[in-house]
């Protein structure tokens, strides 16, 4: 029995031990895995959409919108209420305008718009 745990201890002491030298040779730098997720969070966290304006709540910092695809979230078309950040201007904004926005992911799990610009008319 003591021979099996020492086995088992000797086996994840060198598994162990692997993933520290795998870190030490990449020198402080991220490894392909880790860019990897990375980008995936940065996917995940900022995207940028585009869609057509129904109501603007300034005092709730909301936005109603019908919204094109938004792939990067694997959402279909669809109306909804977006929130916005604070320090986003809803001032130009009305029902009909066009709108091209960028949304953030917040730590609350929700997703906010935190860049808006009207499209221009071609």
């Amino acid at each position: 029995m003591n021979k099996i745990l020492f086995t088992a201890a000797i086996a994840v002491a060198m598994t162990s031990s692997q993933g520290t030298f795998a870190k030490e040779q990449s020198g402080g730098h991220h490894t392909d895995h880790e860019m990897a997720h990375s980008q995936h969070e940065t996917v995940k966290n900022s995207v940028s959409g585009t869609g057509t304006i129904h109501r603007v709540s300034r005092f709730k910092r909301k936005i109603n919108l019908t919204h094109a695809p938004i792939p990067a979230l694997d959402w279909p078309e669809m109306r909804m209420d977006l929130e916005v950040a604070e320090g986003v201007e809803l001032k130009d904004l009305k029902p009909g305008d066009k709108i091209s926005f960028d949304l953030k992911l917040g730590d609350d799990k929700v997703y906010r718009i935190i860049r808006v610009e009207k499209m221009i008319a071609h």
